[in-house]
């Protein structure tokens, strides 16, 4: 039987832009129980901190809006590669490839900039995968208390202590044929705290990381595969 969850800190409203620029503060964050561990769950903490940034809808020059229309084209036009692979050892750079694929096309269905691969953000999902793997846990808080901020900062993503910033985490787990690209991605955006997290208009770059296995205690022995995926913004 093939088994997969779901995590997400997910964002709330942010509120009105500042005249002038603000320091960084606690977002809202939304959050809801966890059901049952062995269903498909959605699950989210409030670990997310950003500046104030603005609200509403943004208006376009005509010459931007058609820039949007033909990057929104080209993404939509764009076949997904590898999207049904078990990732493993040997091809994680092309699931990773396919998740960012299916993340960005489901941006482009609903008039959003694709997001940007970031390295620094990638070094963090990265460390927090293997960590949960070694570790033997599946949330967005470490047992040494590491969140999701700790994490981008440390890896460089957040510059210094005078910019804003904005950040998302999505986790989640899989085994069988449960641990594809699109599986996940598709569990991803059936849940709306999820689903908020890869909509979000705010978030410009991504870091997607995905270990080829299950944190022990969940997997009952099966093969499968456990995927982070970091989102951001630096306000300067």
């Amino acid at each position: 039987m093939a088994l997969a969850a779901l995590a997400g800190a997910t964002l709330g409203p942010a509120p009105a832009a500042a005249s002038a620029p603000s320091p960084p503060s606690k977002q809202h964050c939304r959050y809801a129980p966890a059901p049952s561990r062995r269903s498909a769950r959605a699950r989210s903490r409030p670990h997310c901190a950003g500046s104030r940034l603005p609200t509403g809808a943004l208006s376009l020059p005509s010459s931007a809006g058609r820039t949007l229309a033909a990057t929104l084209a080209r993404v939509l036009a764009t076949p997904c590669q590898n999207a049904q692979m078990t990732p493993e050892a040997g091809n994680l750079q092309l699931a990773r490839a396919a998740v960012l694929c299916l993340i960005n096309r489901e941006r482009a269905l609903h008039g959003e900039q694709p997001l940007v691969p970031d390295a620094r953000l990638e070094a963090a999902a990265e460390s927090h995968t293997e960590d949960m793997i070694a570790t033997d846990y599946f949330d967005h808080v470490s047992p040494s208390g590491s969140t999701p901020v700790d994490r981008v900062r440390a890896a460089g993503y957040i510059p210094n202590s005078t910019v804003g910033y904005v950040i998302g985490e999505n986790l989640a787990w899989g085994t069988l044929s449960l641990s594809t690209p699109q599986a996940i991605v598709s569990a991803w955006i059936a849940s709306p705290g999820h689903l908020a997290n890869i909509l979000e208009s705010h978030y410009i770059d991504t870091g997607i990381a995905i270990a080829p296995q299950v944190p022990a205690s969940l997997a009952d022995g099966a093969s499968g595969a456990t995927y982070a995926q970091e989102f951001g913004v630096i306000d300067h």
